[in-house]
């Protein structure tokens, strides 16, 4: 594998976990929309496909409690390079808020600006 190709698979799982800590945290809205391209789409169980100006917007959907968790792991991680500015990160999803779990399969798409920042083309999450 081409070192330029580690260098992006790392890119990309740094940045899934930024995703998932600003998933999980108490107020995901801003950080979700500062890691979004302009035309993202997240696509979540039990909720409209979400972009920055749909209807609902990302940002009415995804203020607090949204997804909030006490802890999350990523396991079965896959990363799938597109081309040196864009890639795809699958994984099985697991976290826990008191008692309750959830459990799902996860797949972001990303893309790299031209500021050089890697930003989501679209984020899907399927329950288990």
């Amino acid at each position: 594998m081409a070192p330029i190709h580690e260098r992006i698979r790392q890119d990309l799982l740094i940045k899934e976990r930024s995703l998932w800590t600003a998933l999980t945290s108490a107020d995901p809205g801003p950080e979700i929309e500062k890691l979004s391209n302009d035309e993202a789409n997240l696509l979540f169980p039990k909720t409209p496909i979400l972009t920055l100006d749909g209807e609902p917007s990302m940002k009415q959907m995804l203020k607090p409690p949204f997804h909030h968790f006490d802890a999350f792991q990523l396991s079965d991680v896959r990363v799938i390079i597109i081309d040196l500015m864009a890639g795809t990160v699958t994984y099985t999803i697991n976290a826990s808020r008191g008692k309750e779990s959830y459990h799902a399969t996860g797949s972001t798409t990303w893309s790299q600006a031209s500021d050089g920042e890697w930003r989501i083309v679209t984020h899907t999450e399927t329950l288990l």
